[in-house]
């Protein structure tokens, strides 16, 4: 765990390097020239967008460290969630091979598991667990991607040791808005989309759909798991690696005054989905299917009372089905299997914050019912049905001081938690607090500091408790993972003068997060894993960003993170060693031009010192992926080609599970 001592250290370090900027002559008479530029943006430039929302986060007053990730970086382009927003500092994330395959992230070294994935405050992780699959989130959707690395805003109902991802979900704007986007590439992909909005006064309705398939039947080399024989190693194309996703979005929203409004919002997901064996058995047939929907009646009401509270009221409903069809028994070790997985969550969500001149007060209350129920289709069994009920509270306050040059944000979390199981009769109870605070001093309209400490409690889930679809082993003897999260840095955004450097940001971040009953997956030699705690794993680094714009034309991108994920359970073979699938270093370099409706892009990534297992005798490929394109907008036509992985580099993020090679992509978007 992160000591006091050490804490009080870095902090006391901190305000030491405050003061002396502060009080440097140089540096206050920079600071009368400077513009004023609040945005905290690393990785895009602030553009204009949707109206500030009751329950939103406020970017700008959060001492959170964070990305957010605008549309436009991503419009036109066949990628999905996970290429987007494995680009940011201290983001890593895991496919198993493919567009639409399945794909977790983690943030500063922690699990998947450990990461809280909302869409629209709506927490997406399910009581079964096994991290959000990024894959069955449509970009089409998406306005914006707010990323929080170690510390998550009481906005969220949810938090954990790794931090939060929430995606945000396109919003109504006045007037009438439409386009159409079509796409095609290599291994038959194929994309469609649509989306219309209209608002022309009170009321708006706001519709978004898209179809996105792929054969994903891409070449690999395939050494037949005998890593140093090469005679056996062959060429194939990748087996039952095929998708096919649908996904509608609709909203209805009405404006009963200027401070009073409803919004009704529905989203289903569809997905047929191929599961290739382990090294791309030809014989498998093996498919997972999903189905979900996500129904939400939102009410905001702003300025009540003779304090002007805001508020904001959420009723959620989310049903999801997965059916699980490896009748053949060709993957894992359950023999044939044939499952159907019905999930279902009610969920009611309440926001009221109380702004003054001298601080930002806000209540949260999150209440979650959800029922997990799997069912054998091959055998008469009884089912095993299983409930998760949690209620949390959540208070925050930003005090602002200093004429705002100082904010201290305190908040504090309880949360309780129920589990019971329909067959076995069992149940449990758990209740825990989890504070945390933020500090953030402004030294400069340009120069920022920021520092928090927060502590995080994750109960084990469902997945990891009881076992699943072959590839995992149950754990009935799990423990809460209990953690504390720590970190400290500054950031630069600052416009210059200088007409060749128009535009610098930049900021850099120590990091330490310490978890004790840390729960981490064992894989056995076919790749089967089983949840177990570990008595103590510390994750400490650095992460590292910078953005400069040149002359009026060109962009040049870059951002670096170094950890540490050190396993310290003092167990044999484990002891001292790198937490598995955990990067230890991770790259970005991205040049961009821009010239009367042109862009063309040219970017490097690279991952390197992963393993693969917990005693660290299988360590994974250096991953060195270089991606480019062009497009071109013209009217109201935008054109897009993109190259990716030119150097048809082929890795694995899960071992056996291969990624594919050099690819190529066009698609056409007409905005009417």
């Amino acid at each position: 765990m992160v000591s006091r001592s050490s804490i009080k250290k870095q902090i006391i370090l901190l305000l030491v390097i405050s003061a002396y900027f502060f009080e440097n002559n140089s540096f206050a008479e920079d600071e009368r020239k400077s513009v004023t530029l609040d945005t905290l943006v690393i990785t895009a430039e602030k553009t204009e967008g949707p109206a500030f929302k009751t329950g939103d986060v406020d970017t700008e007053q959060t001492p959170a460290f964070f990305s957010l990730i605008s549309r436009d970086q991503f419009e036109g382009k066949m990628e999905d969630l996970s290429q987007v927003i494995e680009k940011e500092a201290g983001v890593q994330v895991r496919q198993s091979g493919g567009l639409g395959s399945f794909s977790t992230v983690s943030l500063r070294g922690s699990s998947g598991e450990q990461v809280m994935v909302f869409m629209d405050g709506i927490l997406l992780n399910d009581a079964s667990g096994g991290g959000v699959d990024l894959s069955n989130i449509s970009l089409s959707d998406v306005e914006a991607i707010e990323i929080y690395r170690g510390v998550t805003p009481v906005n969220f109902g949810k938090a954990s040791v790794g931090g939060a991802v929430n995606i945000r979900t396109l919003r109504s704007k006045q007037g009438f808005n439409s386009n159409v986007d079509a796409g095609y590439g290599s291994f038959n992909t194929r994309k469609f989309a649509a989306f219309v909005n209209h608002k022309p006064g009170k009321w708006d309705y706001l519709i978004s759909g898209d179809c996105l398939s792929s054969d994903n039947n891409f070449e690999f080399l395939n050494n037949n798991g005998t890593e140093f024989n090469e005679d056996d190693d062959e060429w194939e194309d990748r087996n039952n690696a095929s998708f096919d996703q649908n996904n509608v979005l609709a909203k209805f929203g009405y404006d009963f005054t200027e401070d009073v409004r409803v919004d009704v919002v529905n989203q289903w997901f569809s997905k047929d989905q191929g599961l290739p064996g382990w090294r791309n058995s030809r014989t498998v047939s093996t498919a997972f299917d999903t189905r979900r929907n996500i129904a939400t009646l939102k009410l905001t009401a702003n300025n009540l009372g003779q304090y002007g509270f805001n508020t904001s009221t959420r009723l959620d409903y989310a049903w999801k089905e997965e059916i699980y069809d490896d009748k053949g028994g060709h993957i894992g070790t359950g023999g044939s299997q044939h499952e159907k997985y019905i999930t279902k969550r009610y969920g009611a969500n309440f926001f009221l914050e109380w702004l003054t001149e001298f601080n930002m007060a806000s209540l949260m209350i999150d209440m979650q019912h959800e029922e997990y129920d799997p069912e054998n289709l091959l055998k008469a069994e009884a089912s095993d049905e299983k409930t998760r009920k949690t209620l949390s509270f959540g208070l925050q306050d930003s005090l602002m001081l200093f004429q705002e040059k100082l904010i201290v944000t305190p908040a504090l979390r309880y949360t309780f938690l129920k589990d019971e199981s329909e067959q076995e009769g069992a149940s449990r109870d758990n209740g825990y607090f989890d504070p945390q605070i933020g500090v953030k001093y402004r030294l400069t309209d340009w120069f920022t500091l920021k520092t928090n400490v927060a502590k995080y409690v994750r109960e084990p889930s469902f997945f990891e408790l009881f076992g699943d679809r072959g590839f995992f082993l149950g754990n009935e003897e799990l423990k809460e993972e209990k953690g504390v999260n720590f970190d400290a840095g500054f950031e630069i955004n600052r416009l210059m003068s200088n007409d060749w450097l128009r535009r610098i940001a930049f900021h850099a971040v120590y990091f330490q997060s310490d978890v004790d009953d840390l729960i981490i997956r064992v894989y056995n030699a076919r790749g089967v894993g089983k949840s177990d705690n570990i008595s103590n794993a510390s994750i400490k680094g650095w992460e590292t960003g910078m953005s400069l714009d040149l002359l009026k034309y060109f962009r040049f991108t870059a951002n670096a993170t170094w950890q540490n994920p050190e396993n310290q359970s003092k167990i044999k073979d484990a002891d001292g060693k790198k937490l598995a699938g955990r990067f230890g270093e991770s790259y970005l370099g991205r040049v961009e031009a821009n010239y009367e409706g042109f862009k063309v892009y040219a970017e490097y990534l690279s991952e390197k010192d992963v393993y693969y297992d917990t005693p660290n005798l299988l360590k994974a490929k250096d991953k060195e992926e270089i991606n480019a394109g062009i497009s071109w907008l013209f009217r109201s036509v935008l054109l897009t080609l993109e190259a990716k992985n030119i150097r048809d580099d082929h890795y694995e993020d899960f071992n056996g599970y291969p990624m594919p090679g050099r690819s190529y992509f066009a698609s056409v978007k007409y905005s009417f």
